[in-house]
């Protein structure tokens, strides 16, 4: 018996050492469980939620001094953004604003930002006169209402940082488009954009992701035009709306159409886009991303969020004027 007893424990002991060193065999301290750790989330998915813009378009100033000229295409240029976005780009939510005065400006502003939400992508489209005063260096967008050079019946650009960054704060990607003179003065930060071996899923799942808060403007702190080649759209949204029906990818980048604008206009007229950030407001390097509607039908690994039922809403005020072609200053 006690010679039995002594087989046994010398075969537990046996036992123990070599499913000890069986444990510790991979050189890990891992006391025998095959674990690489919790795992890591994952982005497979392009997360896109309602899309809203406020497209505004001056042609109509009510100038007493006559020093804010009318213009000839802002008006249509606005019209034909807005109808695109709808159109085939799923934007759910458009206010479209005409002519219109400081007042309905910066008021639009504020009430979509009590409508964004947090996985929103926000547009925020202008087109009319700019100015920037040389001494201060501040610029300004010009409303119908503006008389002369008080610059308090003017919009500082710093009002729409104010008002950009509120709701940026609210939602995921918000895009500033700015098709007016001076309208550089309004960005800060340098270009981004994938290389061509980045764009795949992967990069448009990873910047969806990230927040984004971004400004593209039709030049720096120079003149733009007004009419290119009597399209009756400005060179600036001429290219725009030219890349955006002409492109045939589910998804596409700011960083990817801006960089074809850009190109092209300066190619053809005294301008140069720019693009950058709006400085302070949280963007993480993300991007807005255009959806075309007639892929996202099918598609399942979007996520959509249309709450919105609100179609687009005009606000414009008609007279008849002469127009004068020129520049957005």
């Amino acid at each position: 018996m006690t010679k039995n007893i002594s087989y046994f424990q010398v075969f537990l002991i046996l036992s123990s050492l070599c499913f000890s060193s069986l444990c510790i065999a991979d050189g890990n301290d891992k006391r025998g469980l095959d674990w690489n750790g919790y795992p890591s989330p994952k982005l497979n998915k392009i997360t896109l939620g309602n899309y809203r813009a406020v497209i505004i378009g001056n042609n109509h100033y009510q100038d007493e001094d006559g020093i804010w000229k009318n213009l000839e295409t802002a008006v249509k240029d606005a019209e034909m953004v807005a109808e695109l976005l709808q159109n085939e780009y799923g934007f759910k939510d458009i206010v479209l604003l005409k002519d219109a005065k400081r007042r309905t400006i910066l008021g639009e502003l504020k009430n979509l930002s009590k409508r964004a939400e947090p996985n929103d992508n926000i547009l925020i489209y202008y087109a009319g006169h700019g100015h920037l005063e040389d001494d201060a260096r501040r610029g300004y967008w010009i409303p119908t209402d503006a008389q002369g050079f008080d610059d308090l019946t003017f919009i500082r650009n710093s009002t729409i940082r104010d008002e950009i960054n509120i709701i940026a704060d609210k939602t995921k990607h918000t895009l500033l488009l700015s098709d007016s003179c001076f309208s550089g003065a309004l960005l800060r930060g340098g270009n981004r954009g994938p290389s061509n071996h980045e764009l795949s899923q992967g990069y448009y799942i990873k910047v969806s992701n990230k927040k984004s808060v971004q400004v593209f403007t039709a030049g720096g702190n120079e003149f733009v035009d007004d009419n290119y080649r009597n399209s009756g759209h400005s060179p600036f949204t001429y290219f725009l709306l030219s890349e955006l029906k002409h492109n045939t990818q589910q998804y596409v980048s700011l960083s990817e159409v801006a960089t074809n604008i850009i190109k092209a206009v300066a190619n053809n007229v005294d301008q140069t886009p720019e693009t950058g950030v709006l400085a302070g407001a949280g963007d993480e390097l993300g991007e807005f991303i255009f959806a075309r509607s007639s892929f996202i039908k099918n598609e399942t690994e979007v996520v959509r969020e249309d709450k919105s039922q609100q179609d687009i809403s005009a606000i414009s005020k008609k007279e008849t004027t002469t127009f004068l072609p020129g520049f957005r200053f």
